[in-house]
């Protein structure tokens, strides 16, 4: 009965490891979207309003985006040259290492003329935009082999405590 309780339990952790996982790609594929449509809100504003950036990270875009604003200004009014700040910040989001690599790296386009600043802003919107989409082609396959590992996982652990 212990054992038979036991492997229940194994296989409810591997089915809650699988809601873990494919949660954190939701996230990471969220983020992915809100930043690539704040980007190019803010290039739009810079463009047609010629509005400064330290005014547009104190504009609300998305919740998922906001936190990073936020901490990137907060980091601008502590004194961060706006390089750091950004880096800083982008180290926050719900992203895999390179796409925060990516966001991280155009930080230090931002402070150049309102060309470089827009150029920055619309190719890091660009690529956020197309890793969303290969993600997105990829989900089902990513879905299907996450269950299969970690339903596998579970099955051999309680077959060997059985």
């Amino acid at each position: 009965m212990r054992r038979a309780v036991g492997a229940g339990l194994i296989l409810c952790a591997s089915l809650l490891t699988r809601r873990t996982l494919l949660d954190g790609a939701r996230t990471a594929q969220g983020a992915r979207r809100a930043l690539a449509a704040a980007f190019e809100t803010m290039e739009a504003e810079i463009r047609l309003l010629l509005t400064p950036l330290p005014t547009l990270l104190r504009r609300p875009y998305d919740a998922r985006t906001d936190t990073f604003f936020a901490r990137a200004l907060q980091e601008l009014e502590r004194g961060a040259p706006l390089r750091e700040a950004w880096r800083r910040a982008a180290q926050t989001l719900p992203l895999p290492e390179e796409e925060r690599e990516l966001v991280a790296c155009m930080g230090g386009r931002l402070s150049g003329d309102e060309e470089s600043v827009r150029a920055a802003l619309m190719l890091c919107a660009r690529q956020l935009r197309e890793q969303s989409e290969a993600a997105e082609r990829r989900r089902g396959q990513d879905e299907r082999l996450t269950t299969a590992l970690c339903l596998s996982a579970g099955l051999l652990a309680a077959i060997l405590l059985i």
